[in-house]
């Protein structure tokens, strides 16, 4: 990896798994759940994932700076708080990542809007060093096909993009998306690994990419659908990976398979489509433990909207009981409100509304 204080930071700590932090809201949907967010940064930390990252979804400027000193404050010296400033907005994520770096997040995320239709690569990266060079914090990319590139290279991915970002000092890293295409997840491993670290965010890439380049992290995925504080199988793996253990990865890596294949198949779904199962991201982490919570929603792309019912949730439990992790015992209402709320008193009645779920 060229050398840079960013780049020699990541190679040292960013490594393991990252879990991604989603938002906590009171009853009535229209604020910040602080003790519900406290929760989730505690429940990562039990997890021993190495870092969060704040997917401040559906949620204002305020909020997402707000999401973002509540997870700081909390994790502060015990697990890194990264900060998701791929808000197709320039200014916006510009501001967010500044306040971010104030408050003592750890590194930023970031891509370009999938919205935008440069006339040029030079655009593109242009684009992404105004996001890079307004921080001095570590840089992740996102690796995916963008239809909007298709121009420039059939894959949606432009290489000489990539290959002049990666050469910026706070650059050190990028996240493969799920439903990447392999062949271009091993052709940028080939031109940028000597300078950026990645991370895919599909578990079946992992073996085969470690054994001819350098994969340390994995994450800003459902990764608690892998795993409980309790039977930690996804760290164990990314443990035995980084200590060069490959054939000894395989065996925890086998027996997360029937679980993954299940995730994998849901987010495909509606990555595909743009969107996230929200809510169902919610219940899978619930059910190892952490807050829960309905997700606030949208009123966009309705269509591609997850709504997590009954025979969603029996799903979710039914991975979990196929690799041998036990779930949560406690009401499914729990759920609904979120377990900070529940604590308090709140039932389902206290809700304003109860969308994405039925």
């Amino acid at each position: 990896m060229a050398s840079s204080e960013q780049k020699q930071w990541a190679r040292e700590h960013y490594k393991g798994v990252e879990d991604s932090l989603k938002t906590a809201f009171t009853p009535d949907f229209s604020a910040l759940d602080e003790d519900g967010i406290r929760h989730d940064v505690r429940n990562s930390i039990r997890n021993g994932f190495f870092a969060a990252m704040c997917s401040c979804t559906y949620t204002t400027m305020p909020e997402k700076k707000q999401f973002l000193e509540i997870a700081a404050d909390e994790g502060r010296g015990k697990i890194l708080i990264g900060i998701n400033a791929a808000i197709h907005d320039l200014e916006a994520g510009i501001e967010l990542m500044q306040h971010g770096e104030k408050v003592g997040c750890t590194h930023a995320f970031i891509e370009y809007p999938r919205h935008l239709q440069p006339e040029s690569p030079d655009e593109v990266y242009r684009y992404l060093r105004q996001l890079t060079d307004a921080t001095r914090l570590p840089i992740i990319l996102y690796g995916y096909h963008a239809p909007a590139l298709r121009r420039f290279h059939p894959s949606g991915i432009v290489m000489e993009v990539l290959d002049r970002l990666a050469e910026v000092p706070n650059v050190v890293g990028m996240k493969f998306t799920q439903v990447i295409n392999p062949a271009s997840a091993f052709e940028m491993a080939e031109r940028l690994g000597d300078r950026i670290l990645f991370g895919p965010a599909n578990l079946t890439l992992v073996p085969p990419l470690a054994r001819h380049h350098h994969v340390q992290w994995l994450g800003q995925w459902v990764v608690e659908s892998l795993q409980s504080p309790e039977k930690p199988y996804l760290t164990e793996f990314m443990q035995l990976v980084n200590a060069g253990r490959l054939e000894a990865a395989m065996t925890p890596y086998w027996q997360m398979i029937p679980a993954y294949n299940y995730v994998h198949e849901l987010q495909r779904s509606y990555l595909l489509r743009g969107s996230h199962p929200w809510a169902h991201i919610n219940y899978y982490h619930w059910c190892v433990g952490g807050n829960g919570g309905l997700p606030r929603g949208s009123s966009k792309n309705s269509d591609a909207v997850a709504v997590l019912d009954a025979k969603g949730r029996e799903e979710i439990r039914e991975q979990y009981r196929k690799i041998g992790i036990p779930t949560t015992e406690a009401p499914e209402e729990e759920f609904v409100v979120g377990k900070a709320n529940y604590a308090k008193g709140i039932r389902m009645k206290d809700l304003s509304r109860t969308p994405l779920y039925a």
